[in-house]
């Protein structure tokens, strides 16, 4: 008898511990920043041409759980394709050229999750408020910004999703300092930021965002996951710690985990950048 409630009581406890460690937070976050390649880029008959991708893009996005997306790279077709094979997603972002045209930094933000109190764009040049081209940069540059209510907790959050130049070095210290400049409207409140840097940790705008954001692949409380590589031109340049896509947060947030996804599907990549996930959890 004793053998049979000892026996019972091991599975009860083995149940209760798988149950803690799918557990998870009510106020667990899973963002996403996505440079998902331009649409553009290749012709119809290349086996990397959107038209091959977009449902090896989505299956990863569905897969991920994630509940807010910073993309970059996107023209609206992309945007539009993405939103016909996902369910549930707002999307906002605006061309970076003159009359809404070329790519766009799009955020895509899951509907039963958050409700989208403002959003707006702002170049990454010295005339942040009109369509402009910024210091050194080959192409202008955009500043996504999605001001958000968490329908779980009622709190705030000020989503940002960019691209630097990758080019302009000093541009991509100014995009930085610009970024700051937008995130000291809000000091105090909860601030995530998604984005393609065209750049490796340490450079000087990573250096200065770390001075009030974290960067959640090394903020993380587990070990982060998938390598340093976010850069992989479709296989073509596969270089150790070439890391150029990143998610920061302020310190609102707990970074429970970070990861770079590596899927490939028979052998293709889904994108020429690997997507990154970070949860979060807010504190």
């Amino acid at each position: 008898m004793k053998l049979v409630k000892f026996g019972i009581l091991g599975i009860l406890l083995s149940f209760l511990a798988t149950c803690a460690s799918l557990w998870v937070p009510i106020n667990s976050i899973k963002v996403m920043s996505f440079n998902i390649r331009c649409g553009y880029c290749e012709q119809p008959t290349d086996v990397n041409h959107w038209s091959k991708r977009k449902a090896m893009v989505a299956d990863i996005i569905e897969k991920s759980g994630a509940d807010i997306i910073g993309f970059q790279e996107a023209e609206q077709f992309q945007i539009d394709d993405l939103m016909g094979l996902l369910n549930g997603f707002e999307a906002y972002g605006i061309g970076r050229e003159e009359g809404d045209r070329g790519e766009r930094n799009t955020i895509f933000v899951r509907k039963s999750r958050f409700e989208v109190l403002e959003k707006s764009t702002i170049w990454l040049s010295p005339t942040p408020d009109q369509s402009s081209l910024g210091w050194d940069a080959r192409f202008r540059r955009t500043l996504t910004i999605s001001r958000l209510r968490d329908k779980q907790s009622n709190k705030i959050i000020n989503f940002y999703n960019a691209h630097f130049d990758h080019e302009g070095r000093i541009a991509r210290l100014q995009s930085a300092l610009v970024v700051l400049a937008e995130a000291s409207k809000h000091q105090g409140e909860p601030i995530i930021l998604t984005g393609d840097f065209n750049d490796r940790p340490g450079f000087d705008g990573h250096v200065a965002l770390s001075e009030k954001l974290r960067d959640t692949a090394i903020a993380s409380q587990t070990p982060h996951q998938g390598g340093d590589m976010s850069f992989n031109g479709f296989g073509r340049d596969l270089r150790a710690g070439n890391k150029i896509d990143y998610i920061f947060a302020s310190d609102n947030f707990i970074v429970k985990s970070s990861e770079i996804i590596t899927r490939l599907y028979d052998g293709h990549y889904p994108s020429d950048h690997f997507p990154i996930v970070s949860e979060l959890v807010s504190n």
